[in-house]
């Protein structure tokens, strides 16, 4: 009797999504993927706030000079998103949980399509 093997199992969902994230630094540089990702990132307040359509953004804004902790907050989301892929991938590698496995694909997606869209308009890199 032949067994049949998934084709998707946790640990392969888990190691297309480091290797998916592997490859997008590889691409962009990894000297220019820190400068650019930290420089965004510590900025993004303030991107959000440009991105945001017209109502919101005022609202924002004010909310950020309100309450100066809603700036940390904004800062911090980045890395609670993927500070819970790396979570939800260790526990579907424990429990073996594709659903879990998918979850932090997911969120590793968002972050870094987020901070593809976005970084343009945050620090650039530049080497001569």
């Amino acid at each position: 009797m032949i067994s049949k093997r998934l084709m998707l199992t946790p640990l392969r969902v888990v190691g297309f999504t480091a290797a998916s994230i592997m490859i997008y630094v590889l691409w962009r540089g990894p000297e220019r993927f820190y400068y650019e990702s930290l420089g965004t990132w510590a900025i993004s307040p303030s991107i959000y706030v440009r991105v945001l359509p017209s109502p919101f953004n005022q609202w924002l804004l004010a909310g950020i000079q309100k309450i100066p902790l809603l700036s940390a907050a904004l800062c911090g989301a980045p890395l609670v998103m993927l500070s819970l892929s790396f979570a939800s991938a260790l526990y579907s590698i424990w429990r073996e949980s594709l659903a879990h496995a998918f979850i932090s694909l997911a969120l590793a997606v968002a972050v870094f399509s987020v901070y593809h869209c976005v970084q343009p308009l945050g620090i650039r890199f530049l080497s001569y």
